[in-house]
């Protein structure tokens, strides 16, 4: 419905009629009119399709490669006896190693992540 007014709106623009008449008889705004016209423009054939909205990259995503360093520490650090398996201690063994590492909280969402974050229970059971 909507790619039909956009193609519509055009149409009827190359044909030489005013933009002000067009994008008013269609209820729509001058922005709206003048981005798919812009759109029209660059010759893409597909012009009057929606595009996505997402980014095309995530700067602050953690690359996979660290994403694995910290999830093989911590499978190293549970197989040794009386290790610590918290971030503090993913962050030291990176450190030892002469890795760079990122902050805790970002370890913690990584092991959530991987549903390796074990809640603590308390025992309630008291004689």
């Amino acid at each position: 419905m909507e790619e039909r007014i956009r193609k519509e709106a055009i149409e009827r623009f190359t044909k030489g009629e005013p933009p002000k008449s067009i994008y008013t008889d269609l209820h729509r705004s001058k922005k709206w009119f003048f981005k798919w016209l812009d759109r029209y423009q660059t010759g893409q054939a597909n012009w009057y399709i929606d595009q996505s909205k997402r980014p095309k990259s995530s700067p602050r995503r953690l690359p996979d490669i660290e994403r694995q360093r910290i999830l093989e520490t911590r499978q190293r650090l549970e197989t040794e006896s009386f290790a610590q398996i918290g971030a503090s201690a993913i962050k030291w063994e990176l450190t030892k190693a002469g890795l760079s590492f990122p902050a805790d909280r970002t370890i913690n969402r990584v092991l959530a992540q991987e549903g390796l974050i074990k809640k603590k229970t308390l025992c309630s059971e008291r004689s």
